[in-house]
């Protein structure tokens, strides 16, 4: 009788608490998972964001240059077909003088797998023609050597854009240059962002855009290549190239050119015809323009548009804006997958309210209850099922 009057007491206590112990545990989960959804960034605060003067780690900066492009982009005058006419006899023969092509060289990185982001001013045909007048004298005042004013009408270069990434960078997929087809592009005082499209090329592993905008002190990091003493770089071939056996983008690939990298911090928001730009203090040089400027967790903030006057310092340098940027080229803040879930109130996006996670909580708790209360209430009843028949009908000897 002692089983008989103990058992009942024990199913008691196990149907009470089973849900309960279900319920607090479900409850004690969902309230945690709340207490582990982040707050909201205030304006201007790059998400789970870095230290402000954290810089990049050196791991994660050697897996972005795989997706850092050189590119070389090769001005010439147009053909005038007017240019060619009767000689005068007395004039005697003359040798038509062919000036040489103007090369620029700047720097890229994928956007996407088969799209390259520069700055605007790299492929601006106006740049172009004011780097060629600039060359063949021109456009300089002999006197003074100042630039001259452009005439009225000119006619625009001839461009070629060449991009390229050197032999030694571990996952590069450009293997040889490749010309690129500008798709679109904005001028320096309008935004100074570009768009350039590769076909026929492997896709190549694209930089994500930050969601949100830098933060004032926040530690940024310049990447690009260095357009200075470039020939000065171990197997800059310069025979090669005067002769015309390869051109400027295959010389850069066969040498050891690599990518350079330069950290500061963001100074200054300011204002250019109308136009968001952020100043920076990391170093930049000829040929990083249109590299990209990214932060501690390699998340591009802008493209490295303008330098100051390297006598002036070099505290002055600016950068494309960040919504600007995700703008021309088409990207949704925060387009990675979590971000994607994010937008959608997804799981990662920690979108249901902390009232709504418990009472899910505890609805769960409750059904988990229930069927461990039936469990029990099952298990319990067979053995006092089994006890009642041996007592009413006794084995035969059992006596």
């Amino acid at each position: 009788m002692g089983f008989a009057s103990t058992a009942p007491g024990r199913r008691l206590t196990g149907l009470v608490l089973a849900p309960v112990v279900a319920c607090a545990v479900m409850v004690i989960s969902g309230a945690s998972a709340a207490a582990d959804t982040p707050e909201p960034d205030p304006p201007g605060a790059s998400s789970d964001g870095p230290a402000l003067n954290t810089l990049i780690e050196p791991a994660l900066l050697e897996s972005l240059q795989q997706s850092i492009v050189g590119l070389v982009v090769v001005w010439e005058e147009p053909e005038d077909p007017f240019a060619v006419g009767e000689v005068p006899e007395a004039a005697g023969p003359t040798v038509p003088v062919v000036e040489p092509p103007v090369i620029t060289i700047c720097t890229g990185w994928f956007d996407s797998p088969t799209t390259i982001a520069t700055a605007g001013h790299c492929v601006d045909p106006e740049q172009g023609r004011l780097a060629i007048d600039l060359q063949n004298g021109s456009g300089v005042d002999p006197g003074t050597g100042e630039p001259l004013p452009a005439p009225p009408v000119q006619p625009e270069p001839e461009r070629v854009v060449y991009a390229f990434q050197p032999r030694e960078v571990p996952g590069a997929v450009i293997t040889s240059p490749i010309v690129v087809r500008v798709d679109s592009f904005r001028p320096g005082d309008e935004g100074d962002t570009a768009k350039l499209e590769m076909h026929g090329m492997p896709p190549a592993k694209p930089l994500a855009i930050a969601p949100t905008a830098p933060r004032l002190g926040e530690a940024v990091t310049s990447i690009g290549f260095p357009g200075l003493n470039i020939d000065a770089t171990d197997g800059i071939n310069l025979d090669a190239l005067d002769s015309g056996g390869k051109t400027p983008a295959e010389v850069l690939q066969d040498s050891r050119l690599q990518p350079v990298n330069t950290s500061g911090t963001i100074t200054a928001r300011q204002f250019r015809n109308g136009v968001a730009v952020y100043q920076v203090n990391a170093d930049l040089a000829e040929g990083i323009s249109g590299g990209p400027t990214v932060n501690a967790r390699g998340e591009v903030y802008g493209i490295s548009s303008q330098m100051s006057v390297p006598f002036l310092g070099q505290n002055f340098n600016v950068i494309t804006d960040t919504a600007m940027l995700r703008e021309f080229l088409g990207h949704e803040p925060g387009a990675t997958v979590s971000g994607r879930l994010a937008s959608e109130g997804g799981p990662l996006a920690g979108g249901l309210p902390t009232g709504w996670v418990i009472f899910l909580s505890v609805l769960g708790g409750a059904v988990l209850g229930g069927f461990a209360m039936w469990l029990f209430a099952r298990s319990a009843r067979r053995p006092t099922a089994v006890r009642a028949r041996d007592d009413a009908d006794p084995s035969p000897g059992s006596g």
